[in-house]
């Protein structure tokens, strides 16, 4: 069978139906990892070029990850997602003590976006081609030859974190710009542009709590791609 038919159909078989969160993460993660080890299953991950790779990637592992940061044995999680194109990505059910004394609601609504540089894109592109990349802020596509170049680019203090913080200040901004069901929570998958240190990512963190944006979300998530930060704000 094609690889990537059978993982659609893995994906179908759990969409719309409401099961059990670490049940939902641990298929998420074995398709993972199926396409991971199927022939050129790195480059599918990399490239995104199919609706497959791209909703695992930016939806379905980040809701994962989600869900494991969140149940607990005083938090049971429950989660129907649907396969397809939706007001939201997602709702949970939690039960427990957490949801008996009232500290968390009993349902929310979960929308998923990733906050990534504008370039990300090519640096995927050419790291696929040429097996290396300076990053998003060194790389971009020449205007007359069409080639994408990347070069070294030095940052300064915590350029980086204040740059990465506005993407996300951003997309705030976007989604708060639509209507979503009460009780919907927004997710930001942040795919950073480098390597961050706690410092690095706190004051990145900072800077988006401080912003003092209006917002339409009962919180807000932002963790990391490479499952090392998690932040839940509240506004």
């Amino acid at each position: 069978m094609n690889i990537e038919l059978h993982e659609t159909q893995e994906l179908n078989e759990i969409s719309n139906k409401l099961i059990d969160g670490l049940i939902f993460c641990r298929k998420i993660y074995k398709i993972f990892e199926n396409i991971k080890r199927s022939k050129n299953g790195i480059d599918r991950l990399r490239l995104r070029k199919s609706d497959l790779e791209k909703k695992l990637i930016e939806e379905l592992l980040p809701l994962s990850r989600y869900i494991q940061m969140k149940y607990s044995p005083g938090r049971k999680i429950k989660i129907k997602w649907t396969y397809g194109n939706q007001p939201c990505d997602a709702y949970i059910l939690s039960s427990g003590l957490f949801v008996d004394i009232g500290e968390v609601s009993r349902k929310y609504f979960l929308e998923v976006t990733t906050a990534v540089h504008q370039n990300d894109y090519l640096c995927r592109q050419y790291l696929h081609e040429q097996g290396h990349c300076w990053g998003p802020k060194g790389t971009k596509r020449d205007k007359i030859t069409k080639e994408i170049i990347s070069k070294p680019y030095a940052w300064s203090g915590y350029e980086h974190a204040d740059d990465f913080g506005e993407i996300i200040i951003k997309r705030i901004i976007e989604k708060n710009n639509k209507n979503y069901p009460e009780n919907t929570l927004l997710l930001i998958w942040c795919q950073l542009n480098y390597i961050f240190s706690d410092s690095e990512w706190d004051h990145m963190v900072d800077k988006v709590k401080n912003s003092q944006l209006p917002n339409n979300f009962k919180e807000i998530s932002l963790f990391d791609s490479n499952y090392r930060f998690f932040n839940t704000l509240y506004f």
